[in-house]
């Protein structure tokens, strides 16, 4: 971990030493479709899983170093997690909910004027987790909403990843993005006598809008 944070810092030095950078940023917003990828003991349980709808907003900075190459680091509040249904007639629901603060640090490849490649990997730190139960049955001051447990304590605070997608900047600096992030971490603290496995993944669309 020490070791990519070093290159990463080190890539954004140089890249913002050389002489022919130029600096755009501004704000950016948007939705994730987020899932998990588990390998482990509970496989019934999570063979039920179905993408969650959730969202992020934040800020990024790029940086050109010439026509065709820039690093662009963001700050994001992400969303994240999963659906499960836990019975057979679909009656109760289990969501985990994980929010997060997540680094991505992008190289860019711009293919024409306005098409772009990204790719790079994404640090993020859990601000908090929970699995949230609902029931169509239930009914309470919560709505649906049956029970709501605090996971934190059960999770990685730390999660390494890598994202990868396709953007597209108008004259205007209106920008949109399509990405992928795969964990590659396992979000899971050490249980002992277990080899439970879980990592996060997440198709994320993005707009925002990009100043000089």
């Amino acid at each position: 971990m020490k070791k990519i944070l070093f290159i990463v810092v080190f890539t954004l030095i140089y890249a913002g030493s050389t002489k022919a950078q130029q600096i755009y940023f501004g704000p950016k917003v948007g939705g994730n479709l987020s899932h998990f990828m588990y390998n482990g003991d509970n496989t019934n349980f999570f063979d039920t899983k179905k993408m969650k709808l959730a969202s992020h907003i934040g800020a990024f900075v790029e940086i050109q170093i010439n026509d065709f190459f820039a690093v662009q680091p963001e700050l994001l509040y992400s969303i994240k997690g999963a659906r499960f249904n836990i019975s057979t007639e679909n009656e109760f629901e289990s969501r985990y909910v994980f929010k997060y603060l997540s680094l991505p640090v992008l190289a860019k490849y711009y293919v024409s004027k306005k098409v772009s490649i990204e790719v790079g990997p994404q640090f993020a730190y859990l601000l908090s987790a929970k699995n949230i139960e609902k029931s169509d049955l239930y009914s309470s001051n919560l709505g649906e909403e049956a029970a709501s447990v605090n996971i934190k304590d059960t999770m990685q605070v730390y999660d390494l990843g890598v994202t990868a997608g396709v953007g597209y900047i108008t004259d205007t600096g209106f920008y949109m993005t399509a990405r992928y992030n795969i964990g590659l971490s396992n979000i899971y603290k050490d249980v002992p006598n277990t080899q439970n496995v879980l990592k996060n993944g997440a198709i994320q669309l993005s707009v925002g809008f990009s100043m000089e």
